[in-house]
């Protein structure tokens, strides 16, 4: 019997970007891109709305910025797992993103397979800091620590 895919939604403001990931996203049978949005505000009424798995976040968007929406997000929708993808490499940032409650944090460089394999982590309740697969919250914590 075939699971269902894992549902998808991007929040990604250059159209460029946004319409490769919807691309390589489909080539995979497991997942499924069910909107894409252009602004931290449209990310949260999707989200509200159409109720994806995982939602892959830029940081700087228009109206509400990635972090912002990933905190909002989180505290309604606390089972859908946020990646957060930027073109900032910053472990600052990195560590303010999973404390406001995203499960993994790339930059825009990220290897199309390991994005993939980072989304199926996610959906799973695992985290990943640094392209390192963790467990669970407790592992998260100490890293973060």
């Amino acid at each position: 019997m075939p699971t269902q895919p894992i549902r998808i939604l991007i929040a990604e403001d250059h159209p460029l970007f946004g319409q490769g990931l919807r691309r390589v996203l489909t080539l995979e049978p497991d997942l499924e891109v069910v909107a894409e949005v252009q602004d931290g505000e449209a990310a949260i009424a999707s989200v509200k709305a159409l109720l994806p798995d995982v939602v892959l976040m830029d940081i700087n968007m228009p109206k509400v910025n990635g972090l912002q929406a990933t905190q909002e997000i989180k505290a309604s929708h606390e089972d859908v797992a946020v990646i957060i993808l930027t073109a900032y490499d910053d472990e600052e940032q990195m560590v303010f993103a999973l404390r406001t409650g995203a499960s993994a944090y790339f930059v825009k460089d990220v290897l199309p397979s390991e994005l993939i394999e980072a989304i199926r982590a996610v959906r799973s309740g695992q985290y990943v800091v640094n392209g390192q697969v963790l467990a669970g919250m407790a592992e998260l914590m100490e890293w973060l620590l």
